[in-house]
């Protein structure tokens, strides 16, 4: 049965991963196929970071009005629990939940985020409860373990296609859970892949 897609720009953020130019890794390729079932207007928009300036200040072009046509932003970086790494190595610059929560305070009604990332999401819950309060987003969603690369790309590209299949509400978040545990089967389990809405787990 064709897919009728219900169209959602992506806007990703996304590090440096080796600091090696001859290491192409890039979560762009996975946009550029599932930009082929989104009409022009919601063809994904793409960052390369690697400061925090530039980071929190990519973070508040997404949360204006304008980019309401990109209500998902997709955060492709390294991760420890409750926080993203901007690069690799030991001096990566850090970010916590808690710093991005305060930058889209309020901001983020009807929108969801994919943290693309190792453990940030595993954070205390009582982190991802005030996270998704302080910004009002309508879920977000990520991995409670250290993931391979291609691996997580895999789940990712199935995480970005089912959000595409139903529309931003409470009801079509779960829709979406169901779809992506349906698809995913043993790889959702054995990333600890997990979906949170203020009302909890997905």
């Amino acid at each position: 049965m064709a897919v009728h897609p219900i169209s959602k720009g992506v806007f990703c953020l996304e590090c440096d991963w080796w600091s090696d130019a001859r290491r192409r890794y890039s979560m762009e390729y996975l946009l550029d196929l599932l930009d082929q079932f989104t009409p022009p207007r919601c063809r994904h928009i793409h960052y390369d970071v690697s400061t925090r300036e530039e980071f929190f200040f990519l973070l508040k072009k997404w949360s204006l009005k304008r980019y309401a046509s990109h209500p998902l932003l997709y955060l492709g970086f390294h991760g420890k629990q409750g926080e993203l790494l901007l690069g690799s190595g030991k001096r990566a610059p850090r970010v916590t939940l808690e710093e991005i929560g305060e930058t889209l305070a309020g901001k983020c009604n009807g929108r969801v985020i994919l943290f693309g990332s190792c453990e940030t999401i595993r954070a205390v819950p009582w982190q991802r409860k005030n996270f998704l309060h302080a910004t009002q987003a309508l879920a977000i969603c990520g991995y409670h373990r250290e993931v391979d690369w291609m691996m997580s790309a895999a789940m990712d590209l199935i995480v970005l296609a089912a959000m595409q299949e139903f529309t931003f509400t409470l009801t079509g978040i779960a829709a979406i859970a169901e779809r992506i545990r349906e698809r995913s089967k043993g790889l959702q389990r054995a990333l600890g892949f997990r979906i949170y809405t203020r009302q909890g787990e997905a």
